[in-house]
């Protein structure tokens, strides 16, 4: 069975949420629900929510996760460090970027991640890369050459490292370890274009 992606772009800040699901079956999770909690109830259609994995916690990747963790009853995982700022507009950059200090929907539970996850017939391996945030996390599907990255890596970019948690070496350091994974690796970012390993790894000299 293969793996079917799908590209959500949610918001005003234009950030990729990510559906992703093994072709044959009716559960599915979902990578960053951003600003957009219609669009994404939409994209689920029929299937199951089996999880909510979220590569950090700042506003823009997260906006929905309370809503549909509500209807769904989906468990949502992100790295320890992060589970401070999900519910604070004041840390996750809701406040500093859109001067709101209230945050949609329910409170947002989640659960650290561990080192593997599988949910909805797939595996996912947790690769930490603080920098932008210090529980900026990239999830690669086990045995796929398929790359999540959150805002650590984009299509000839990074991710800023000026909001709380945010670290320049550290930074330098998962983008180095990044660089270093398969350059057939494809890269689905947090926002824009997809990229692959190899060809980011050409653009840096770390």
């Amino acid at each position: 069975m293969s793996i079917q992606i799908r590209t959500i772009v949610c918001g005003d800040i234009q950030e990729n949420a990510y559906l992703i699901y093994m072709e044959g079956r009716d559960d599915c999770v979902l990578v960053d629900p951003g600003d957009d909690y219609i669009k994404l109830k939409n994209a689920l259609g029929p299937r199951r929510l089996a999880a909510i994995l979220l590569t950090h916690g700042h506003f823009d990747h997260i906006m929905a996760v309370g809503e549909l963790a509500r209807d769904t009853s989906a468990s949502v995982y992100i790295a320890e460090e992060d589970i401070e700022i999900l519910n604070d507009p004041r840390l996750n950059g809701l406040y500093s970027l859109m001067g709101r200090d209230d945050m949609p929907g329910p409170a947002i539970e989640a659960r650290p991640f561990g080192e593997k996850l599988s949910a909805a017939g797939m595996e996912f391996e947790v690769i930490p890369t603080p920098g932008h945030s210090r529980g900026s996390v990239c999830l690669r599907v086990t045995g796929e050459d398929l790359l999540f990255t959150g805002d650590t890596l984009f299509k000839a970019g990074f991710g800023r490292m000026d909001l709380y948690g945010g670290d320049q070496r550290a930074m330098i350091l998962s983008l180095k370890k990044l660089l270093a994974l398969p350059p057939e690796l494809k890269v689905y970012p947090g926002h824009g274009p997809s990229t692959t390993i190899g060809t980011e790894r050409s653009r840096y000299r770390l």
